[in-house]
């Protein structure tokens, strides 16, 4: 029998034994008949007599038993070791009588019987041939021990028997070893497929898992690959009534259709699309378009997409995320209505009371019959109707420019003498406040909006002046070189953490330290810089660290 780790390594055979079997007894049958009809023409009276006659039934038996229901079993069996047994006991019965003689090189056609038992893969088997294999030069033993044997017969013999067992031997011997390595070989497949099975398995779930969770989403996801084409598309875009209408396919309704600018009415220039960008590489991140005909019904759309590699640097696919965000823009343009009605509503009177309270404040010294302390409080009073107006005007600014970029007229002038002219204006509230500001720079010549850039430094230098500490120093510059106006402003205050500078220029937006510290502001100022710096087609940069200060530095073509 087969010990457990044959039987493992036998486990569904490369070949079963049926075939194997069919194959080398078949071989032996024909090789074997062929032999017969020779000795028939040569010796007749060799094969003419009842032992070989019992040998051919022998060798017929054995060719017919791969025949039986048995030997379709998947598996060697012990019992199907009569087969090559079969045809050993046949050539032990025909050289009884033919020793020495024209049967002698027919015994190496028992080879094809050896190499069955090899292919079996148990030493038990090869064990059990070997008296077999024995018995087939067993009469060449006994003749040449009792000296009945000629002397070429006699050296025939001796070298049968010296060849023979070693032939056969080494015919198991190699096919044992053989199907082993074939039996390895084939359990490395076995496992390698397992796995591979394993595997496919896995990448089915997860992407089933994938589908199910994407599908669930209420933002739309495209995955392409690197070179364009569609590998996945979630629920809410395939099931779209704006991509399927008249049912069409929603990736090719995806593809062609029409965006538009936050203006609702401009189109973005072709290859300049969400698609197009992260086709070549570039990240989008939270880009606003608009879909519809300008002036009918439309849906402003919040659109992201990055390409996707792996840690060495390959392009393995582009993803493209896709949220309606119609109503968020809805609420956020009523806001805006809102906003600016109430500033406009409010304007008038601040102006009104501005006007008067400067009128009376040009003639303190002639209504000398005022108290001082009813001048101290007009002079308060102007001020909070200043910072109100200021605030009514960031408003509207604000408003004005969520769906439009500020408008802007550029003229030639000089950036150092704007800022100067905002500095002075703070001057007093930076000494105030014990903060040292000081104003470098001149002959920053180039073309932009002289009083929107005002409005920059003042912010600017406002909330540097806020948020540095008493004995702190906020310092201006201004600048030019080739291509580019320089504004520089430093301040030594409480600096800003890295969470909050990802939000410092959203409207409304105010970092933790200032409400913690009851600093006065609504969050407008910095969206506004950036609003007008954009118009002007210039850049922010900001550079900040908790406790050691700020530096934004805003840059404008010259």
């Amino acid at each position: 029998m087969l010990t457990t780790e044959e039987s493992t390594l036998d486990d569904r055979p490369l070949v079963s034994p049926r075939y194997t079997a069919r194959l080398l007894q078949t071989t032996f049958f024909i090789i074997f008949g062929l032999a017969t009809v020779l000795l028939l023409a040569i010796e007749f009276e060799v094969v003419a007599n009842l032992r070989y006659v019992a040998a051919i039934a022998m060798v017929t038996i054995a060719t017919l038993l791969p025949l039986l229901r048995g030997f379709q079993n998947p598996y060697y069996r012990p019992w199907m070791l009569a087969l090559p047994i079969l045809d050993f006991l046949a050539f032990f019965i025909i050289r009884l009588d033919g020793t020495g003689g024209v049967t002698n090189p027919m015994v190496m056609m028992l080879a094809l019987p050896a190499v069955w038992v090899g292919v079996v893969k148990s030493r038990r088997a090869i064990a059990i041939l070997v008296p077999f294999v024995l018995a087939v030069i067993a009469p060449d033993v006994l003749l040449l021990a009792r000296g009945r044997l000629e002397e070429a017969n006699a050296d025939r013999a001796i070298m049968l028997i010296a060849v023979f067992p070693v032939v056969m031997l080494l015919t198991m011997v190699v096919a044992y070893m053989m199907s082993s390595i074939l039996a390895g070989r084939q359990v490395e497949l076995s496992s390698e497929q397992r796995r591979r099975a394993a595997a496919a398995r896995e990448t089915e779930r997860t992407r089933r898992l994938l589908d199910t969770v994407l599908d669930a989403l209420d933002v739309g996801v495209i995955v392409t690959s690197p070179t364009g084409e569609r590998v996945l598309m979630n629920r809410v875009l395939r099931e779209s009534p704006e991509l399927t209408a008249n049912d069409a396919d929603p990736w090719d309704s995806f593809r062609r259709i029409r965006t538009l600018s936050t203006d609702r009415v401009t189109p973005i220039d072709a290859g300049d699309s969400s698609f197009d960008r992260v086709m070549r590489g570039q990240q989008v991140t939270d880009r606003l378009v608009w879909v519809g005909i300008p002036g009918g019904r439309q849906s402003a759309l919040s659109v992201s997409a990055a390409p996707v590699h792996t840690a060495d640097g390959e392009h393995l696919a582009n993803v493209v995320l896709v949220k309606d965000v119609t109503d968020f823009m809805q609420a956020l343009e009523s806001k805006d209505a809102f906003i600016g009605t109430v500033s406009h509503e409010l304007r008038t009177p601040l102006t009104t009371m501005a006007g008067f309270l400067e009128l009376v404040l040009e003639r303190r010294d002639e209504l000398a019959q005022l108290d001082p302390e009813i001048v101290s409080w007009l002079e308060v009073m102007d001020r909070n109707v200043q910072r109100q107006h200021m605030l009514v005007r960031d408003l509207l600014t604000a408003a004005g420019s969520r769906n439009a970029p500020i408008a802007i007229a550029r003229h030639s002038g000089d950036l150092a003498a704007v800022v100067r002219e905002s500095a002075a204006a703070l001057r007093s509230e930076a000494a105030a406040s014990g903060v040292r500001l000081t104003v470098t720079g001149r002959d920053a010549i180039g073309r932009f909006d002289a009083l929107r850039m005002a409005q920059v430094a003042e912010n600017l230098i406002t909330n540097a002046v806020r948020y540095t500490p008493e004995g702190g120093r906020v310092r201006v510059s201004a600048s030019a070189d080739e291509t580019h106006l320089l504004l520089v402003v430093r301040d030594t205050g409480i600096g800003i953490t890295p969470e909050d500078q990802e939000r410092l220029f959203e409207q409304f937006f105010r970092a933790a330290d200032a409400r913690a510290s009851a600093i006065r502001g609504v969050g407008l100022g910095l969206p506004i810089v950036k609003a007008i710096v954009d118009a002007h087609v210039g850049s922010i940069e900001l550079d900040s660290e908790v406790g050691a200060g700020t530096t934004i530095t805003v840059r404008l073509p010259r």
